[in-house]
């Protein structure tokens, strides 16, 4: 395990960094079909804040409840992608 490290940002050019979640294409997805699944990265997982606003948004967008759960999606070819699926509630 790495011990985090403290750095001074004086002088220096500090970038922020977001992850757009594309919530246009999620919106359609769960119109159709009522679930869809957003594949997260290992090397920047998103939090659990930012999973329930999201979940929030959608609820708003779709004007039906949505809930978030981490999952695995298994492919055809016998992989699996790590994310987080997104459904209606019933």
């Amino acid at each position: 395990m790495s011990i985090p490290k403290v750095h001074r940002i004086k002088g220096r050019e500090v970038i922020p960094r977001y992850r757009v979640i594309p919530y246009a294409e999620l919106v359609t997805i769960l119109k159709e079909d009522g679930e869809a699944f957003f594949e997260d990265t290992r090397k920047e997982p998103l939090n659990r804040q930012t999973l329930w606003k999201a979940a929030q948004r959608l609820s708003e967008l779709v004007g039906k409840k949505v809930k978030v759960e981490r999952a695995l999606l298994r492919l055809e070819n016998g992989g699996e992608l790590e994310g987080y699926s997104f459904s209606l509630e019933q």
